[in-house]
C-alpha cells in the first residue's frame, strides 16, 4: 500500500470513529421522523444520509437505494451500512449504520428513537453491508 493511500486510510478511519461518536451522543436523543435527516429527527436512511454527509457524500433516502451504492462486503467494518430486507424481496427495507461487536446504531419507528441494537434483533431478515468509505 502506498504511503498517500495509507494517509488516506488513516484520515477516513478517524473521520468515520467521529461520525459514529457524534451519532452514539444521539441515541435516545434524536426522535425518529419520518423523511428526517437531521439531528432533530431521522428516519433510518436520513440517519444514514446524515453520517455521510460528514464525508461531503450524498446519499439516496432509501434503504433500497443505498444498498445499490458502494460496494457489498461480507464482514463489515465500523462505519459500514447495514441494509434489511424481507427474505425473498429483493428491496429492503431498513438501513443502519454498523458500529462493531455485531451492534447497529439506527433511528428505530417502533422505538421511536436512535437507538444501538445486535444484528441478532434481525435474524430472519436478508442482510447486506455496503462500504462506501474504505477505512482501515
Amino acid at each position: 500500500m502506498d504511503l498517500v493511500h495509507s494517509a488516506k486510510l488513516n484520515t477516513n478511519t478517524v473521520r468515520m470513529r467521529q461520525t459514529i461518536q457524534e451519532i452514539m451522543r444521539r441515541v435516545h436523543k434524536t426522535p425518529y421522523v419520518f423523511s428526517g435527516s437531521s439531528k432533530y429527527g431521522w428516519d433510518c436512511s436520513g440517519m444514514v444520509v446524515w453520517a455521510y454527509e460528514q464525508f461531503g457524500l450524498t446519499l439516496p433516502h432509501s434503504a433500497t437505494a443505498q444498498a445499490t451504492i458502494g460496494r457489498r462486503v461480507k464482514t463489515p467494518k465500523v462505519g459500514d451500512i447495514v441494509v434489511f430486507g424481507y427474505k425473498g424481496y429483493k428491496s429492503f427495507y431498513h438501513s443502519a449504520i454498523y458500529i462493531g461487536k455485531g451492534k447497529v446504531v439506527n433511528a428505530n419507528s417502533g422505538a421511536g428513537t436512535t437507538i444501538i441494537e445486535p444484528l441478532t434483533n434481525y435474524k430472519n431478515s436478508r442482510i447486506a453491508f455496503i462500504r462506501i468509505v474504505p477505512t482501515i
